[in-house]
């Protein structure tokens, strides 16, 4: 996924958890069987807090404009991919025998879950114009122009095309098909805010045995299970949808995002008696 998007990472396998799955990168401080001297952010200065003091960091030490650009675009992997484990001990520096400094491939991309366990965690590690969480389209391009980042909506959809394609490799690579519905709806919801995702269009009311049924939708629950909203001849319903009912397994493979009209059609039938 982010080797697509252009991201100098190291050839990866998969260690797969009881909680989640990882894909570690290969050492890179080690080149030829000599040591290759890394320092990360956190080394360089210590109280690094927010992208603007690593993209500062990184001109200090003379990182080229072409991996600047490679250090935005994980900038935005980080944001629209969910990385909330993006501290300063997670970004990196790499020199070369000649002195020089060079951008480490990209590592300690994780997807967390903190909020009761179920749902990913929201906040970042390091802030970006001052905000943890809830970064706008805006927010990033305007980052991008006071760090003399060209073309960013280039870089954005190129992020946002390898995105999208999380399933697909996530299946070859043999990630369990919870996580694979868990990771991409985050994926999704972020993609719509930005509105880099394909929308049908807002879908219309249907009639479904003489009730009018419109804005009918799933969503994950802190406690882990999902709540089916419909308005039903005017009236917003709710039902909640535990571990315990046929339908719990469906969405939790396919994820929320991936469940069809149709299926969303014969939940309303069946849990709001219609």
């Amino acid at each position: 996924m982010a080797k697509d998007a252009g991201l100098n990472m190291m050839p990866s396998y998969l260690v797969e958890g009881e909680q989640t799955a990882h894909f570690l990168t290969e050492r890179f401080d080690r080149r030829g069987g000599k040591k290759v001297h890394v320092q990360t952010l956190a080394a360089m200065q210590p109280s690094s807090d927010s992208y603007e003091s690593l993209f500062d960091t990184a001109c200090r030490i003379g990182i080229l404009p072409a991996e600047l650009k490679q250090l935005f675009l994980l900038t935005v992997m980080n944001v629209l991919g969910g990385n909330v484990d993006d501290h300063n001990k997670n970004f990196s520096f790499t020199m070369t025998e000649d002195g020089s400094w060079r951008l480490s491939p990209a590592y300690d991309i994780t997807y967390v879950i903190n909020r009761g366990g179920y749902l990913p965690n929201e906040e970042h590690c390091m802030f970006i114009r001052a905000k943890l969480s809830g970064f706008t389209r805006g927010d990033i391009i305007d980052f991008a122009r006071d760090n003399g980042i060209r073309r960013p909506d280039a870089v954005i959809r190129d992020v946002a095309s390898s995105l999208k394609d999380f399933r697909t490799v996530a299946l070859k690579n043999g990630v369990a098909e919870e996580w694979i519905g868990r990771v991409e709806s985050t994926i999704v919801e972020h993609l719509r805010a930005w509105g880099e995702w394909e929308e049908d269009g807002k879908r219309a009311p249907v009639i479904i045995n003489g009730h009018e049924i419109k804005d009918i939708r799933l969503e994950e629950t802190y406690k882990g299970n999902y709540h089916l909203y419909a308005v039903i001849d005017g009236c917003e319903r709710k039902f909640v949808i535990s571990k315990n009912k046929e339908e719990f397994s469906l969405i939790k493979k396919a994820g929320v995002s991936n469940i069809t009209d149709e299926q969303l059609d014969m939940m309303a039938c069946k849990y709001f008696k219609l």
